[in-house]
């Protein structure tokens, strides 16, 4: 987008959405942020069917799950994406976070820890693992608690006793070929999409499919 256009936001209000050139409130652009989409009126959620690989079906909760992402207070259901290779989990992943969180890291491999994990959340509003296998129970916990609004603290670097606290609500996205989640209180959380190979036929190349 031209410099101009950087400063653009979208007022959403009971009577509907406009663009604001000069928004009266300031905004966090954390590292790796991206522009949204531009908006365009008359659209329709059911035109974005056509770029996702799961089945009618399960159409309605893919929907939905998009919709929450956009609420701006959680807590948020946890999508969990699995499927065979070649189901195109990790773009159907990136199609539903540039939608909502555009980043220049839009999918990221396990974080190491919780702080890892908590510093994902404070610089963007989704949190994305890709191709995810097995998961340890710490992370398992902390997604839970993610999800539903948690705080968490940390000693403050370069310190012994000063603490940083910490409190992140957000929805996350899941995807593996396994089973990407086992302990209850995850599973709870979760909304789960089945994904099937994709027929040498019907594949498009990279490029093609992002610029439709």
């Amino acid at each position: 987008f031209p410099y101009t256009t950087l400063f653009r936001s979208v007022e959403v209000t009971a009577a509907g959405w406009r663009v604001v050139e000069e928004p009266p409130v300031y905004f966090r652009r954390a590292p790796g942020m991206l522009p949204l989409p531009e908006p365009v009126r008359g659209g329709s959620l059911s035109e974005l069917r056509q770029f996702v690989n799961i089945e009618a079906e399960e159409w309605p909760l893919c929907a939905g799950y998009l919709a929450g992402m956009a609420r701006p207070t959680g807590p948020y259901p946890v999508l969990g994406i699995l499927g065979e290779q070649g189901s195109a989990k990790t773009t159907f992943s990136l199609v539903l976070r540039n939608l909502i969180d555009p980043n220049t890291a839009g999918l990221r491999s396990t974080p190491r820890d919780v702080r890892d994990l908590v510093i994902a959340g404070k610089n963007g509003w989704v949190i994305a693992y890709d191709n995810l296998s097995g998961m340890p129970d710490w992370l398992s916990d902390a997604l839970a608690r993610v999800s539903t609004g948690a705080g968490f603290g940390t000693r403050m670097l370069h310190t012994d006793s000063d603490e940083a606290l910490f409190y992140v609500r957000r929805p996350i996205i899941l995807n593996g070929i396994g089973e990407v989640a086992s302990r209850a209180d995850l599973l709870d959380r979760m909304v789960l999409l089945h994904l099937q190979p994709i027929p040498d036929e019907r594949r498009r190349e990279e490029a093609a499919f992002w610029r439709e």
